[in-house]
């Protein structure tokens, strides 16, 4: 590509702007997960008000919340191990 060519010239603008915008498409996980923990916060409930179904959703959400922002994430049964 030459520079010197007009119709060349005219596309480089849009080289730029597509390049640019797709650089900020590749920040890592980190970035995504800083943003969801901001973001998103554990739920409150009320057992005796809300529905079970309700509040299984809510603990459920929790739970994701606690694993990713705190790194607190359930361990996994070592498949190795024989279930008592």
């Amino acid at each position: 590509m030459r520079l010197t060519d007009k119709s060349n010239l005219a596309k480089l603008p849009s080289l730029i702007l597509i390049l640019s915008a797709t650089s900020g498409c590749v920040t890592g996980s980190t970035a995504v997960v800083g943003d969801y923990c901001r973001i998103a916060k554990p739920i409150g409930y009320d057992s005796k008000k809300d529905t079970a179904e309700t509040v299984a959703e809510i603990e459920q959400h929790n739970s994701k919340w606690v694993c990713v922002c705190e790194n607190d994430c359930p361990q996994k049964p070592d498949a190795t191990q024989p279930t008592p």
